[in-house]
Formats: structure tokens, sequence, C-alpha cells
């Protein structure tokens, strides 16, 4: 067993945490690897459809607890965009080679917040009830977009 020491076992450390929090099945950067595994054409796709499906099977994931945690749903948003701008969108957008990064991985990270929010905290019907498929054919393209697409 290795002891991780200095800036990388932080590093390992931080985005072990970042997993746990967003109810990941794997570590962060495997998670990453997976996603970027296969054509830049479905990345949209398979990030929400892993998502989705890891958050449906942890009743809600870190919506759910977060929302429940937090004291108003300014906290709660800030909370989740935090974990989701850096640890999983940056890291995402830096190894697809993409630019404007920051712009990118804010858009992506609202639009994982509010179905998020929407489908697990609020439980808006048809969004709480909404198959993966319908959610991912609806919100995907526009994930897509905002990963690898023309940003106007």
């Amino acid at each position: 067993m290795s002891n991780e020491s200095g800036a990388a076992g932080f590093a390992g450390k931080h985005l072990d945490a970042v997993a746990a929090k967003l109810r990941l099945p794997i570590r962060t950067p495997d998670f990453i690897d997976r996603l970027i595994t296969g054509t830049a054409e479905e990345l949209g796709t398979r990030t929400l459809r892993q998502l989705i499906v890891t958050w449906d099977a942890a009743g809600g994931g870190p919506f759910a607890a977060t929302t429940v945690g937090a004291v108003s749903a300014t906290k709660a948003v800030e909370t989740l965009q935090a974990l989701f701008i850096g640890p999983i969108f940056e890291k995402l957008l830096v190894a697809i080679g993409a630019d404007d990064i920051p712009l990118r991985a804010s858009l992506c990270a609202s639009q994982l917040v509010g179905l998020g929010m929407m489908r697990y905290a609020a439980r808006t019907e048809p969004i709480a009830s909404a198959d993966v498929d319908t959610l991912v054919a609806a919100i995907a393209p526009t994930l897509q977009r905002y990963l690898v697409g023309e940003i106007a």
C-alpha cells in the first residue's frame, strides 16, 4: 500500500472526496477517462446518461443530500456548482482540448445543477418521473454544444 504525500496525495484525496459527494461509482479521474472514451459527438450523451443513472441509483445523490443540508437554495446551488465546475467539467474540458474552459464548464454545470434540482430536490413533474432516455434525448444536445460546440 503506497503512502500518498505532498500535492499528489492531496489531489488524489480531493478527487476521491468529489467522487463520494457526487455519488460516482468510481474515482473522479477514472470517471472522466470513461467519458472521453468514444466519439466527441456523443460526449454530452455519455456524460448525461452516466450521471443520471448514477444519481437515480443513489436516490438523487448530491442533489438530495445538498438541499437537505443547505440553509438556502442559493447555498445548495453554489455547493453543487463548485462540485461540478472544477472537479468534473474543467478537467473533462481540458482532457478533450476545449477552448474557453471556464465558460463551458459553468454552462455545463448549470445544466446538471438545474436538472438535478428539478428531478431530485424539487421533484418537479414530469422531470422527476421521466425515464433516462427521455431526459438524455432532451438535454444532451445542449450539454454537447456546451462541451464541444459553438458558444455564441
